[in-house]
């Protein structure tokens, strides 16, 4: 028996709370990680987890046995991550998650010059507003903005995001072009569901100092940045959209911006990875560069 391979098996199968999910996170049959663990508790002469048809427990002995396999394993991951920094050739899959605008806008266009510098490394990026569980699914690290709800993740925040409250020039036209917060909130705005409470999120503003956050009507109720951009751009109502997402329609006059002197609060953005696994070179050099990418965009650049 591969006893590295065991050991990873059951670090797995205790972080995802199931064999299903852990098989899934190391690219493996189903079969194969049972195998693993039985194999490691005939081995160590004792019962490390107790199996149900529903879920999966840790016994006192494999709690004890996974702390220190945790340990054991995060010191080889650094042999071999000091190795491979030391050759200069990071590789492997990186699986990474985000929301689809930063993905789609930020990441993604910026890819070409990370593929040069680190031609080994395979991005898998998971585009999406639904915050998945990212030991349990298996994903390297988030990029994700906002509060963050997972006790037990290191975040390191990367950037800030900022917002402009705008509408193209035919809404204004139409409607009129609102010169208070009260004016605005007598017109129709575009809400934008939060992933992390379902509910739409408030427009805020900042009145010298204090925070306004205006009961509005919103006719139209988006889940997603890129169809909250698409929904103003479309003259469906006001909206109050992260900067970056809206810079180029802000510059060739498709979107006009409003209440400039009552700017929203930015609010930051992190990178979240597992505490107890040692970031591989592949993971660190990408989160580096993520970092890196942040603190040079003028609008997303930490605060």
């Amino acid at each position: 028996m591969d006893r590295i391979a065991a050991m990873n098996a059951f670090v797995r199968v205790v972080e995802a709370g199931t064999f299903t999910k852990a098989a899934d996170t190391m690219d493996l049959p189903n079969a194969t990680v049972t195998r693993l663990i039985q194999g490691l508790e005939k081995d160590l002469k004792v019962r490390l987890l107790h199996r149900t048809t529903r879920s999966v427990t840790v016994t006192a002995e494999g709690a004890t046995y996974y702390e220190r396999v945790v340990r054991l394993l995060a010191d080889l991951a650094d042999i071999e991550s000091s190795t491979s920094l030391s050759r200069g050739k990071p590789s492997g899959k990186v699986r990474v998650e985000t929301a689809a605008a930063i993905g789609a806008m930020v990441i993604v266009p910026a890819l070409p010059g990370f593929q040069r510098e680190y031609p080994e490394v395979e991005i898998e990026l998971g585009i999406g507003n639904r915050r998945s569980d990212l030991v349990a699914e298996g994903v390297d690290c988030a990029i994700r903005a906002g509060g963050v709800d997972e006790q037990f993740m290191v975040a390191r925040q990367i950037g800030a995001d900022r917002f402009t409250t705008c509408a193209t020039p035919a809404f204004l036209r139409a409607h009129g072009t609102p010169d208070t917060i009260e004016a605005l909130a007598a017109l129709p705005t575009v809400g934008m569901v939060s992933g992390r409470t379902g509910r739409p999120l408030p427009f805020r503003f900042l009145d010298a100092g204090d925070e306004q956050q205006p009961a509005l009507r919103h006719p139209l109720v988006v889940n997603d940045t890129l169809s909250y951009r698409a929904a103003g751009l479309a003259g469906l109502g006001i909206i109050q959209a992260p900067t970056y997402a809206v810079l180029d329609a802000l510059a060739d006059g498709r979107l006009v911006a409003l209440l400039p002197d009552l700017q929203p609060p930015a609010i930051p953005i992190h990178v979240l990875y597992a505490p107890n696994r040692y970031l591989s070179a592949k993971v660190r050099v990408f989160i580096d560069w993520a970092v890196t990418l942040f603190e040079r965009h003028d609008h997303l650049r930490r605060v």
